[in-house]
């Protein structure tokens, strides 16, 4: 069985996202901070990205700016902190297509990238039929849509029909329909009989799963296009999945940097340190100018 580590890396944050996006039902419970990152994979010959975060030298800087996003970093800057740079890059597997998890596909030049074939064709019907569906497409840059159906009619883009058994051994799709998008997918990766899920945005939040305060009631997120039902039953699949919820990898959580070892950066962004492989020696404890820690 392969070994893989998992870091998850931040590459921008909201410094006050609404409680109602991050749960759903708490619209007037104030505000709390909100990572944006990607996760880092490696094993079996293999450097993985789920989810590749937005670029602000693109026309997502619009979706950044309106959000109030800040503390934007480029990919290069980003990988570099785990040793690795996007040309290094072989897989990158999209949970979705909304911008800050696809928009920076150009940024990987020898990548193959993987995406739910519904994903793909549900964002663009939404697109071309703004007049119904405006209202829950605010995080689709149409930019990037043209982007992603130009690397699937050169072959870069594989386009899904469902789950996928053993990507690569050990690592399994799944998907997440009818959530939060249309056609989302999250990642399990086995690990010496324990299982880490990358969860793309069904979850926003290990609360989601643990519930709020830790009360033990699921809640779903607060902003998604896709069904309630089907919402809960995702986020109850997952954490079954991972067996705990600190094997639940969310991207936009920041307490992940609070539960798992982690290195905040002079640039203001964090690095947490997830899973290691046997032998692999820990890459966020390197001195480096300026970093401090969390």
């Amino acid at each position: 069985m392969t070994s893989y580590s998992i870091w998850m890396l931040e590459y921008s944050h909201c410094m006050a996202q609404p409680m109602g996006c991050i749960f759903y039902g708490q619209w007037n419970a104030g505000s709390r901070m909100f990572a944006y990152g990607y996760a880092y994979l490696e094993g079996g010959g293999h450097r993985i990205l789920v989810d590749i975060g937005h670029d602000n030298d693109s026309s997502n800087k619009h979706y950044n700016d309106i959000n109030a996003i800040e503390d934007w970093q480029p990919p290069a800057a980003v990988l570099a902190k785990v040793g690795v740079s996007p040309e290094d890059i072989d897989t990158v597997i999209l949970t979705h297509a909304h911008y800050d998890h696809a928009g920076a596909a150009r940024h990987f030049p020898n990548a193959t990238f993987y995406l739910q074939k519904v994903e793909l064709e549900s964002s663009r019907w939404a697109l071309d039929n703004k007049h119904l569906y405006s209202s829950i497409i605010g995080a689709l840059d149409p930019e990037d849509v043209t982007m992603l159906e130009d690397l699937a009619e050169s072959g870069r883009l594989r386009l899904l029909d469902g789950p996928v058994e053993d990507l690569f051994p050990g690592l399994h799709i799944r998907t997440a329909y009818d959530t939060h998008t249309m056609g989302g997918q999250y990642v399990v990766v086995e690990n010496g009989g324990e299982s880490w899920v990358v969860t793309g945005d069904a979850l926003y939040s290990y609360e989601n799963a643990e519930g709020i305060g830790g009360s033990g009631e699921m809640v779903n997120i607060g902003f998604g296009g896709g069904s309630g039902w089907r919402g809960l039953q995702i986020i109850d699949e997952m954490a079954r999945t991972a067996g705990d919820t600190n094997r639940l990898v969310i991207v936009h959580e920041y307490d992940t940097f609070r539960r798992h070892p982690s290195r905040k950066y002079d640039d203001n962004l964090s690095v947490a340190e997830l899973l290691l492989a046997p032998g692999e020696p820990s890459r966020i404890t390197i001195p480096q100018p300026l970093a401090t820690t969390l």
